[in-house]
Order: C-alpha cells, then sequence, then structure tokens
C-alpha cells in the first residue's frame, strides 16, 4: 500500500510532459507489435490477456480470466479446463500413505497435492481434485486431521474423509465446514453412499476404503452443500502468463528434493520422500519409500509442474504423538520449486480461516508458478535442517 501511495504521488508529480510521453511510447510499442503478428496482438487463441507480470516495486497484475472455446484457465493449476469443471467446488480427499496400503488410486487427476507429518512420524497426503468425475475411485481415503480440513479451505473445497482424530470431531460437527465424513464414531452426520471397500488381497482392511465418484453427489446433495465456487474466490496461486513458462534464470539449481531427507522424526524422512526433476519433460517425478509413487489407475508415477515446502510451526498435542500445524502466519519462509531452480521466500495467510496462503519472494512480489499440479510439503519448523535440497 505504501508503495501505491508513493506512485500515486509521483504521477501527480509527473502529469505534464512525461506522461504524455510515455503514453505516447505505449502507443509506438503496441502498433510494432499489430504490424509484427499482422493484426491484433493475442497471447494464444484466446481474445485477451491482461498479463500476469510483476512490477518492479514487487507488485502484479492480475491477469483477466476469459472463457476460450468454452474452456478457462484453471484457478488450481492455471491450465485450460472447461468451464463447467472451473466454476465447481473442488473436493479435498484424505488419502493413505502407508507403505502396506500404496498404490493410491486416482492421485494423478489431484490439481494441488499437501502432504504433511501425522503421529508416528510418517505423513498423509490430501488431494485437492477438479477433475473427478470420471474417475473409478479416489483412495485408499484414510482419517481426517485438523489442519488438513483447515488447509482444504483455502480452496474452497467439499472436505472428504474416513476417521478422524479426536481433536477434529468438533469442527467436522459444528457445520461451520463442508465435510463429508464416513460413518465411523463421533461423525454425527456422516456421507452413506460414496464411501465402500474393494478386495485387496494381502492387505488390512483400513486400506480397502475408497470414494466413488459416481456416487458422491448423492451425498453432497443430501447434505445440500454448494457446488459452485464462491463467486469472489480468486485462487492461491499466481501462474505465468499463458502459453509462457517461467524459466528463473539465475536462480539457484534444485533437482532433487528431500523434504525430511532419510530419516529422523520430521515425518517425511520416515517415508523417504523424495521429488527428483527431469530436464526433459520438466516434471518433478516423487518416489515414497524409495520406490516410484505410482497411481494404480494410470501406472504411471506421480509428477508435478511445481513443489513448494511450506514452513510451518507444529506442536505436539499429547503422548500418542498427534500433531498440530499452524495454517495460519503473517510470515514464515517458503521455497519454491520449478523449471529445476529454487526460490526463497516466505509464506503469508493471516486473517479469517480460509483465506489462502500466498507465496512471496523477499521484495515482495508474488512468486509466479507454471502451469500444472503443485506439490506442497508442509515442512515443521523444528525439523527445517533435515531439508536437502541438491
Amino acid at each position: 500500500m505504501r508503495k501505491q501511495c508513493i506512485w500515486q504521488v509521483a504521477l501527480l508529480l509527473l502529469l505534464t510532459g512525461i506522461l504524455f510521453g510515455c503514453a505516447k511510447k505505449e502507443n509506438e510499442d503496441l502498433e510494432g507489435a499489430e504490424t509484427a503478428s499482422g493484426g491484433t496482438v493475442f497471447d494464444t487463441e484466446a481474445e485477451i490477456l491482461q498479463v500476469a507480470e510483476p512490477t518492479e516495486e514487487g507488485e502484479e497484475e492480475t491477469e483477466e480470466r476469459v472463457v476460450v472455446d468454452g474452456k478457462i484457465r484453471s484457478l488450481f493449476t492455471g491450465e485450460w479446463i472447461p468451464v463447467e469443471m472451473a466454476e465447481k467446488r473442488p473436493l479435498a480427499v484424505m488419502l493413505n500413505n502407508t507403505s502396506v496400503a500404496l498404490p493410491m488410486s486416482g492421485v494423478s487427476n489431484a490439481s494441488v497435492i499437501y502432504e504433511c507429518a501425522v503421529e508416528g512420524r510418517i505423513t498423509r497426503w490430501m488431494g485437492i481434485f477438479e477433475d473427478w468425475e470420471n474417475l473409478e475411485r479416489i483412495g485408499s481415503v484414510r482419517s481426517c486431521r485438523q489442519y488438513y480440513l483447515h488447509f482444504a479451505q483455502e480452496f474452497d473445497a467439499i472436505y472428504c474423509h474416513f476417521g478422524q482424530a479426536i481433536y477434529a470431531l468438533n469442527d467436522l460437527n459444528s457445520g461451520d465446514f463442508d465435510v463429508l465424513s464416513g460413518g465411523t464414531s463421533g461423525i454425527q452426520k456422516p456421507a452413506t453412499v460414496m464411501y465402500d471397500r474393494i478386495s485387496r488381497p494381502g492387505k488390512a482392511s483400513e486400506h480397502t476404503l475408497y470414494a466413488f465418484p459416481s456416487k458422491i453427489p448423492q451425498d453432497i446433495e443430501k447434505k445440500g452443500y454448494r457446488t459452485a465456487l464462491k463467486e469472489d474466490y480468486e485462487g492461491k496461486f499466481f501462474f505465468a502468463k499463458d502459453g509462457q513458462v517461467v524459466a528463473y534464470e539465475g536462480y539457484p539449481d534444485a533437482t532433487l528434493l528431500q523434504p525430511g531427507g532419510t530419516g529422523g522424526k520430521n515425518g517425511f524422512g520416515g517415508v523417504k520422500a523424495t521429488f527428483q526433476y527431469n530436464e526433459g519433460d520438466h516434471l518433478y517425478y516423487r518416489s515414497t519409500y524409495g520406490n516410484p509413487h505410482m497411481d494404480e489407475l494410470t501406472g504411471k508415477q506421480v509428477a508435478v509442474k511445481n513443489v513448494i515446502f511450506q514452513y510451518c510451526e507444529g506442536n505436539v498435542l499429547d503422548a500418542k504423538d498427534y500433531l498440530s500445524f499452524a495454517t495460519q502466519s503473517e510470515r514464515q519462509p517458503c521455497k519454491v520449486f520449478t523449471e529445476g531452480k529454487m526460490i526463497e521466500g516466505y509464506w503469508c495467510n493471516p486473517g479469517v480461516l480460509g483465506t489462502p496462503a500466498q507465496y512471496y519472494q523477499e521484495d515482495g512480489s508474488k512468486i509466479v508458478l507454471n502451469s500444472g499440479t503443485t506439490f506442497i510439503c508442509i515442512i515443521w519448523m523444528d525439523y527445517a535442517d533435515d531439508v536437502v535440497i541438491q
């Protein structure tokens, strides 16, 4: 805001000849661009765009979202998706990351993936799904931790889980959150249709429970939940201009990421979480427990465009090692990885629960992500030194 005021004062001081000269130069640049393309300047076949580029002061211009051939850029990936999909609230689904439960099903369709430590110092995943209706199944589905429920609010998502820690029960039963809870002890109004088990020989029953997309709309309708995104929801991420890639030339290389190293009590070390950057397709490939992390439905390894290490304060709640993480902060460190580069900065989302955390460079400019899936690792500040980046 201070920079904006300074800029306004500067404009008032320069309103005479300089302003006219700038306008003239802008018109000359635009005419040159039109001549080079043989017509109106388009960034793609879309009739747009107000460019999303950082200014020298660290402020950003927002890109206007427009519809082209029935598609619009996703608020969650920056990719072009059908308008009807983009207008719907996503699902936030808890996913089982224990070694005996793998592989997961449907995770490759997630627009955003969260991973955070839980009791026992392993991790659990939460997928934010825009594109879920045609999947055979999603899972296996596991239980809620309160901080995951709170992270889900940043996406205006409907939260799906089966089971919960006692610390989450008040929120889940409060009516303040749109949740599709499995029928387990303590849940007052469970979803009764969407969850079921499949045969997985050799696996315990708790690893056989899935959400079935063909049945999810029935539970949403029974609950009476809103299905459209809030009209004022503006998204969490700041994506590169359509059709462009932000390469971050001159920033440090970072092609092997281990959010918890190879051991310790940070959660990620226990599951040997690793992201390996592939220069061929510009994606980060995930491995867990020393093996490629596969999607059972596609037979492919989970691969994402951006990885974020979001550092959070954490606490141990009891003797059973149940944990809690601060989902809101005025300023905490973050590291963002895209195109094989590392961008250091901070994240911030002070205010009411549900305000999306956003990511900034030290100069205050928003960190620009490239279009695609983003994987967010919630790093416990107590174990920040365990992180390995090469």
